[in-house]
């Protein structure tokens, strides 16, 4: 009776469970995916049927920046079908600007592989605007800086979908073409130019060993380097293979100028970093910051165009317009339309495109044509007065701390590259 009783509890159990067990073993059945990919045409159609013109577009190192014709209260979105990237934009004379600096704006570095839709969207009304390219600029290549032996290639193009136009940014991995360079370092003077003296000690020596010595701690980074010049010889300021037209044949995107400074005081001394106009000083400061950090060289006592510790910015003065005219005069062409927005030192104006102003044409005959002048897309450049050769603890610094002042400029550099 017992064996029975224990039997019937069995089968009132496997009953009981027998359907749990049954579902727990058949498959259930794999929910679809809904498809979320969002489609150019999703996209478009989502935009107001008026576009809204791209009157500027620049590249100034490693930034984008874009000025739009309108006032209306946007932000610029960058749309894939994985993300949408917003850049806050600020009204400037009645349109709307990425940034009032050369150096700011969408940093291209960090934009990942992808096509990228450009739109403005309304904060008011939340719709979405189609852009057009309407610059005189349609055909921009960037490489990003070399990272693990990678580079990406960075296209800006005007595409049609179903008779709509609409701009984009693509970002495709490539193989980095043997032309093409990261940075340009620029070892001042050279040849029969020596540059600043201080009895045996000439600035076109130290110049050159030290961009030397910076290139090969840059390469041991991965990064790829030129130089102006690789021995001691006098190069040209214009036109192709010169100081000014490397940075433009090689699509560099940071640019260091290295030089000694001189004065005929014996109390002038320390690091000078001389920036473009409408550069926000962000890189200047890690320049002289880490070069003062380094070598404890202190900060330059000149207050002569001073923007900061360390960081300088000379622009055109009224006198220098004047001397200007006068060279016109003198040697018979057509003077520059200049203001006091221009940047003085020729190699970070006429490195720096449209960004900078640059000018030179070719009218003044003692100087050639820099025939890269209108382009819209230049070298961050920076002039570096590492010290005051005609000071004798300057002097002795840069004689005997060779290796403080390049350690310094390497991690300036290395933060340049990774922000």
């Amino acid at each position: 009776m017992k064996k029975i009783f224990s039997f019937i509890i069995l089968i009132v159990l496997a009953f009981v469970l027998y359907k749990p067990i049954k579902n727990a073993l058949v498959k259930a059945p794999e929910k679809k995916e809904e498809n979320t990919k969002i489609t150019y045409e999703d996209i478009l159609k989502k935009t107001d049927d008026k576009n809204i013109d791209i009157d500027s577009l620049t590249i100034y190192g490693k930034h984008l920046n874009m000025t739009f014709n309108t006032d209306k209260d946007c932000v610029l979105i960058l749309k894939n079908n994985d993300k949408d990237l917003s850049y806050k934009l600020d009204l400037d004379n009645n349109k709307l600007i990425l940034s009032k600096y050369i150096n700011d704006g969408i940093n291209l570095e960090k934009l990942d592989v992808g096509e990228y839709i450009v739109l403005l969207k309304d904060n008011v009304t939340n719709i979405y605007y189609n852009v057009l390219n309407k610059t005189d600029y349609h055909d921009n290549q960037y490489y990003t800086i070399t990272r693990n032996g990678k580079n990406n290639l960075i296209t800006f193009n005007e595409k049609t979908y179903n008779n709509k136009k609409y701009f984009t940014i693509n970002v495709s991995s490539v193989k980095l073409p043997e032309n093409i360079y990261d940075i340009v370092i620029d070892p001042g003077h050279g040849g029969v130019d020596t540059g600043a003296g201080n009895g045996k000690y000439h600035e076109s020596k130290f110049t050159l060993d030290y961009a030397k010595s910076l290139k090969e701690e840059l390469e041991k980074l991965g990064l790829k380097v030129k130089l102006t010049r690789e021995s001691d010889v006098s190069i040209e300021s214009y036109g192709e293979g010169s100081r000014t037209g490397i940075p433009y044949e090689v699509k560099a995107k940071l640019m260091l100028d290295i030089h000694l400074n001189s004065s005929g005081s014996s109390k002038q001394r320390g690091v000078e970093i001389y920036k473009a106009s409408h550069d926000n000083n962000a890189f200047a400061k890690i320049l002289a910051d880490n070069i003062h950090n380094e070598t404890n060289i202190p900060y330059s006592n000149n207050p002569m165009n001073k923007v900061d510790d360390g960081i300088y910015m000379r622009v055109y003065s009224a006198k220098d317009i004047e001397n200007t005219k006068k060279d016109a005069k003198k040697y018979n062409f057509e003077p520059y339309n200049l203001d006091n927005d221009v940047t003085y030192y020729y190699f970070i104006r006429e490195t720096g495109g449209i960004m900078t102003k640059a000018f030179t044409d070719g009218r003044n005959p003692k100087k050639k044509a820099n025939p890269y002048r209108n382009m819209n897309q230049g070298v961050e450049a920076y002039l570096c007065e590492l010290a005051y050769i005609s000071q004798k603890d300057d002097l002795n610094m840069v004689i005997n701390n060779k290796e403080h002042f390049i350690n310094g400029l390497v991690k300036a550099v290395i933060k340049y590259v990774n922000e």
